[in-house]
């Protein structure tokens, strides 16, 4: 579930930075629509207008925390336009999943995904999301994390700025009324931000009851390639080529065995000689044995000290020299985080035995809402209906409102 949690707070991030510049499609930018049919005169959710949903009922509730009916429905249409947009890439790109959308490109909703109804794969990933930041609130609340008045400040000072930036708080109000959202349901998700950073700092701090101490399977690395392949062809280099890198890093690594600066000079070979595509000058990587590098590369890193290189490690890539280095602050921030996730997901995992939901819920047809959802906001702004655009491209590349790219299309 470390996916749910990541991808949450992704799409928190770029709500928060960007909410009020249009509406939750990205080919449906809003205008000026104060004139249209469908406004949000003084805040509500267009769903008020699809179903017959109270938005402000509980429709799920996990240990006492609510989760109202816009707040649910909005991950709902996220979701659906997560899944229709990755099924048309699929389909475009490899020529998968075709027998998934229509000739529109709109997802067809009686068909199944992998052997699960589409339906229900866009109800659970909302359920999840939804449910993510009732659950956030509780762990916040179990080790005492509140809101600061730096927080509160923060908040109301982006509150504003997103008014400003809409054009105006009728615009804004109008764009929140498109998502679907309450402006208490955006501040929540918005708070939710605030909460998790707090948890963050919890999570690094040894005293705290959450964090837990980097392992000697925790390495950072930095090293020397040689490439025996052809980089431009991956073919293997002719034999006397590939003799030559093996004589060049037996002369490297004679260097930095007689260096008095071990890791000055390394740097410096590094930058030098080094034919990793993926090495920034200076840096290496943060590993674990579960890292997708080759079997000889962590085997060689998890046997050194920091401080430490390696001998010419040989693998299908050519000849390694490692450096392992002590981890940084920036290095014990990220295996901090990375362990709130765990924690959350194990969180998670328990609450959702006693998750109640509401009889509500069960009357809605996720395929019937999206279809008129999709017709609604192409009637407040007829003059932008156009193919799907690229909704942006991994985790911080979304647009306003527009469903993050990191959940697979099946959970």
């Amino acid at each position: 579930m470390k996916r749910i949690f990541s991808s949450l707070l992704a799409s928190i991030l770029v709500l928060t930075l960007c909410v009020g510049c249009g509406s939750i499609f990205t080919t449906l930018q809003t205008g000026d629509t104060n004139d249209q049919d469908g406004t949000a005169e003084g805040g509500g959710s267009i769903f008020t207008t699809l179903t017959d949903l109270d938005m402000n009922e509980t429709v799920l509730e996990v240990d006492g925390n609510g989760i109202p009916a816009d707040l649910y429905l909005y991950w709902v249409m996220n979701k659906s336009y997560e899944l229709e947009y990755q099924l048309n890439m699929f389909k475009l790109s490899y020529g998968m999943y075709g027998e998934n959308v229509d000739e529109e490109g709109r997802i067809k909703w009686d068909q199944t995904l992998d052997g699960d109804p589409v339906a229900d794969i866009v109800r659970q990933n909302a359920e999840n999301n939804a449910l993510s930041y009732a659950l956030l609130e509780n762990v916040a609340k179990a080790h005492d994390i509140e809101l600061t008045a730096e927080d509160q400040a923060a908040i109301d000072e982006l509150l504003a700025q997103q008014a400003e930036q809409s054009g105006g708080e009728e615009a804004f109000e109008q764009s929140l009324y498109e998502m679907g959202i309450s402006k208490e349901s955006h501040t929540r998700m918005v708070a939710s931000q605030y909460l998790y950073q707090h948890l963050a700092e919890l999570a690094g701090d040894p005293a705290s009851d959450i964090y837990q101490a980097p392992s000697d399977d925790d390495a950072y690395v930095d090293h020397i390639l040689l490439a025996t392949k052809d980089t431009a062809t991956n073919e293997p280099l002719p034999e006397e080529e590939a003799a030559a890198k093996k004589a060049q890093a037996e002369d490297l690594l004679s260097q930095l065995q007689a260096s008095d600066d071990l890791e000055a000079l390394f740097t410096e070979l590094a930058d030098t000689y080094g034919e990793d595509p993926g090495r920034e000058s200076g840096a290496g990587y943060l590993i674990d044995p579960d890292t997708n590098f080759v079997q000889e590369f962590k085997d060689a890193a998890f046997a050194l000290k920091p401080g430490e290189i390696s001998g010419i490690v040989e693998s299908d890539y050519g000849y390694h020299i490692l450096l392992r280095k002590e981890l940084t602050e920036d290095h014990l921030r990220t295996l901090a985080e990375n362990h709130l996730y765990e924690y959350l997901d194990v969180q998670m995992e328990s609450a959702l035995g006693g998750v109640v939901r509401s009889e509500a819920l069960d009357g809605i047809d996720i395929g019937a809402l999206y279809t008129a959802y999709i017709d609604a906001l192409q009637t407040l702004h007829p003059a932008e209906e156009q193919e799907p655009a690229d909704n942006g491209s991994g985790e911080d590349g979304t647009e306003a409102g527009s469903p993050d790219s990191t959940d697979g299309t099946a959970e």
